[in-house]
């Protein structure tokens, strides 16, 4: 484990300097090699960048925003122009802030106030003014696709290395601001390209948002630097998706553990697998009773990955066929090293100390694409001797896969044993009525806390549904990890990539308890 540490960082001094500017680099190696190549498309438009009129645009939008560094507050959804934006921003030197364009008043307000951005890049210019900066240049999403269809001039830009500024998911707790460089995105991106075999001949689909780390490193990166074609959607649809893969000839989609669920309630198309090689699941994790249930279902494989925004994304993965998946597990690190270590108790100074092999402990991982610390100095204990301590439980097999058991923030005390909720998800998510389902602890005079799960079931869901299901988890759990109640919603508290935000489940808790 520590000479892999050590190959990392020698590989990471050897390419310091090669390294930046990479992205822009493979732009003008694929716009010369196949400059009609398509780069680019939009899933629901249909409208396409070639190479070449990719390497046009972002030199126009560089060439637009000049040589300063500028901070840039990204609102666009997912298209040509927000990739286009990325690339230019990266490339040239600039900070950008992805934000969702479907942020609350109060989000746009405070990233605004704590990175005073100078250019706005909004879908309509009246959504300028939910960020209260009278004084920045706002790019509709009009103004920014006209510029990138824009002749460029002749003058030749070498590449400068950009910052990209993310903001944490905040699903157990207060979120936290991640600064990224081109450096550390181009390492995890190829990392994803060598661990997906992704070439010039794949056609990549993502459906998610390029607010967050997943779109743009995982799917428009890689594309990028195997020089494939990623098509991108503004969001994700039921009703369109399979036509979408079958449309445009799709050979890897990448999607959450939440769209898999959706997808199980559609029927096969007729066309599968046609060139449908994987399906790439991250950001969560996925239930291996899902996996099981949609590989059966579409004969496509489901390749389930972990990644870190603190890590630029993808740090661990399945390997793809004829690799050896294991359901339930994230896979082979890929472009990190990984230990597991005690969690840490809350003391200054706290040496890390790997567990027995094989024992749950807190994933810890070092990288070139691992940030050192957070943006303004935040979480300093999650930082130690070059390690970042992700927070999350998992343990090794004897093959090195990962498995992930939960966060250390999610753990249920209940009189002083640990209680992991993925293992009361598993149990439940195996009976085939409940389509989703996330436990935790409920405060109890006598106990600290129980278990309890919250759920979201299929049709026709009857008492009869219940008390088998109480059956069922009670001959898969022991009697203190069986929830004390099973409360039925019609959703879950999820953010913008799927993730379930538990702490407001802890927070509905919370509240009755103390009434």
């Amino acid at each position: 484990m520590i000479g892999y540490m050590l190959n990392i960082k020698e590989h990471s001094q050897n390419n310091s300097l090669s390294s930046s500017g990479s992205l822009f680099q493979s732009l003008l190696k694929w716009a010369d090699l196949q400059p009609d190549t398509i780069f680019i498309v939009e899933a629901e438009t249909g409208r396409e960048l070639t190479y070449a009129q990719a390497l046009a645009g972002v030199n126009a939008l560089r060439q637009f925003l000049g040589d300063t560094p500028r901070h840039l507050m990204l609102a666009l959804p997912g298209g040509l122009a927000n990739a286009i934006v990325w690339l230019s921003a990266l490339s040239g030197g600039h900070h950008l802030i992805p934000v969702s364009p479907n942020a609350t008043a109060e989000e746009k307000w405070r990233l605004a106030r704590r990175h005073r951005p100078d250019v706005l890049c909004v879908e309509q210019p009246g959504d300028a003014g939910g960020f209260g900066c009278p004084g920045a240049v706002v790019l509709s999403l009009s103004a920014c696709e006209t510029l990138i269809a824009r002749e460029p001039s002749k003058t030749s830009l070498e590449p400068a290395e950009g910052r990209i500024y993310l903001t944490t998911s905040g699903t157990t707790g207060e979120p936290k601001y991640v600064m990224l460089t081109e450096r550390q995105i181009t390492w995890t991106a190829d990392h994803v390209r060598s661990s997906h075999g992704l070439s010039s001949r794949d056609r990549g689909l993502t459906v998610l948002p390029f607010s967050h780390v997943n779109a743009p490193v995982v799917s428009l990166c890689a594309s990028l630097l195997a020089g494939g074609t990623v098509v991108i959607a503004r969001r994700f649809s039921r009703t369109h998706f399979w036509s979408w893969v079958e449309q445009y000839d799709i050979t890897w989609v990448s999607i959450v553990p939440t769209i898999v669920a959706m997808l199980l309630e559609t029927a096969c198309p007729a066309f599968l697998p046609g060139s449908l090689r994987f399906m790439r699941t991250g950001s969560a994790p996925l239930p291996p009773a899902d996996m099981l249930a949609f590989e059966a279902r579409f004969g496509i494989p489901v390749i389930e990955t972990y990644g870190l925004s603190e890590a630029a994304s993808q740090i661990v993965a399945n390997p793809i066929p004829p690799g050896i998946r294991k359901p339930g597990s994230a896979g082979l690190p890929s472009s990190v090293a990984l230990r597991i270590c005690y969690p840490r108790t809350g003391e200054k100074d706290e040496e890390l100390c790997e567990v027995a092999s094989g024992e749950t402990g807190e994933i810890c991982v070092a990288g070139p694409g691992v940030i050192g610390a957070y943006y303004g100095n935040e979480g300093k204990e999650s930082f130690r001797d070059g390690w970042f301590r992700t927070g999350d439980l998992g343990y090794l097999d004897e093959d090195g896969y990962l498995f992930i058991k939960g966060r250390l923030r999610e753990v249920i005390n209940r009189g002083g044993e640990n209680i992991v909720p993925r293992e009361i998800e598993e149990a439940i998510l195996s009976y085939p009525a409940v389509r989703e389902a996330a436990a935790v602890g409920r405060p109890d005079p006598l106990y600290g806390e129980q278990p309890v799960a919250y759920l979201t079931v299929r049709e026709n869901w009857n008492e009869q549904d219940a008390q088998a299901l109480q059956q069922h988890v009670s001959q898969r759990l022991s009697q203190q990890k069986v929830p004390v109640d099973f409360v039925i919603v019609e959703s879950l508290p999820k953010n913008a990539i799927g993730k379930i935000q538990r702490r407001l489940l802890h927070m509905r808790e919370q509240t009755q308890f103390h009434g």
